[in-house]
């Protein structure tokens, strides 16, 4: 999935950094909008709304109060640098002398992290893939996966009871605020309520659409709600638009629906209550 185009602020006094994160800036291609060198972290606004930030100096106040990606540049130890970055919710460490290419790697990543290592492609070990496969059908066959399966699921539609959903939700929103990571959450409501036919017919539309990651649920007898874990904005309006588009092929005009969409981090959403509120417009305990 490519970047999304984004502005790069540079925040160095520094000439050699400010020459490099611009190269890199410049290599990235489509990810960087446009740039902005500032001399001081002083010069940063808390009230700019979404970008990229590199800076060369600590700025926690920045990580914790805007909607950036924040990089920190370091002279010490890489690793120290990364783990501590990435426990206050920035990107991760660059080392200095800062590298271009890097910095491209980096600002053409979705999430700013570096780009995944990709195997090289082999032989596949049948034997391997066998025994691997024995042993994952023989846990689901224990009687202790069965219970749990059922007591998180509704029957055969294969979507998950409300309270495991929201518990679901109120992990990955934690996860989303302290790493970075994006979520993306959508919700499909009816204009009526739903028999179990047509409840099922609505599972299936919705369940086609998502990835194994992915948690759906049924809130009300109207009302389907989709977790997407590691989904920016793009990709969260991208399933809502498809999964709208399928109903209303299902369904035709004798059921008319709103989809709500909702991405993290989101400074102005502080809970996961306030997450379903927004996307479903109600309130919860």
């Amino acid at each position: 999935m490519p970047a999304p185009s984004r502005p790069l602020t540079i925040v160095s006094s520094d000439p050699e950094v400010v020459q490099q994160a611009q190269a890199g800036a410049l290599a990235a291609g489509d990810a960087v909008s446009q740039i902005a060198v500032l001399g001081h972290s002083s010069e940063l606004s808390m009230d700019q709304s979404e970008g990229q930030v590199l800076v060369h100096e600590w700025v926690l106040g920045l990580v914790r109060q805007s909607r950036v990606l924040v990089w920190i540049l370091t002279d010490g130890d890489w690793e120290d640098a990364d783990g501590l970055a990435r426990f206050v919710g920035a990107q991760g460490a660059l080392s200095m002398p800062l590298d271009a290419e890097t910095v491209a790697d980096r600002l053409a990543s979705p999430f700013g992290a570096p780009a995944p290592v990709r195997p090289q492609p082999g032989e596949p070990d049948a034997e391997g893939l066998v025994l691997s496969l024995d042993a994952i059908l023989g846990n689901h066959d224990s009687p202790g996966a069965e219970d749990f399966l059922r007591n998180i699921t509704l029957g055969e539609s294969g979507l998950y009871h409300a309270d495991y959903w929201q518990h679901r939700l109120d992990e990955e929103f934690k996860r989303s605020m302290r790493f970075r990571f994006p979520l993306g959450v959508v919700s499909f409501v009816a204009n009526e309520e739903l028999d179990d036919s047509r409840l099922l017919d609505l599972a299936g539309v919705v369940l086609l659409g998502t990835r194994d990651v992915d948690i759906v649920a049924l809130f009300d007898p109207r009302t389907l709600v989709a977790l997407l874990p590691h989904t920016g904005p793009a990709g969260t309006k991208l399933f809502g638009d498809r999964v709208s588009e399928a109903l209303g092929e299902e369904f035709g005009d004798s059921v008319q629906w709103n989809v709500h969409t909702v991405c993290c981090p989101d400074t102005s959403l502080a809970t996961s209550s306030a997450v379903l509120t927004e996307v479903l417009g109600v309130t919860t305990s």
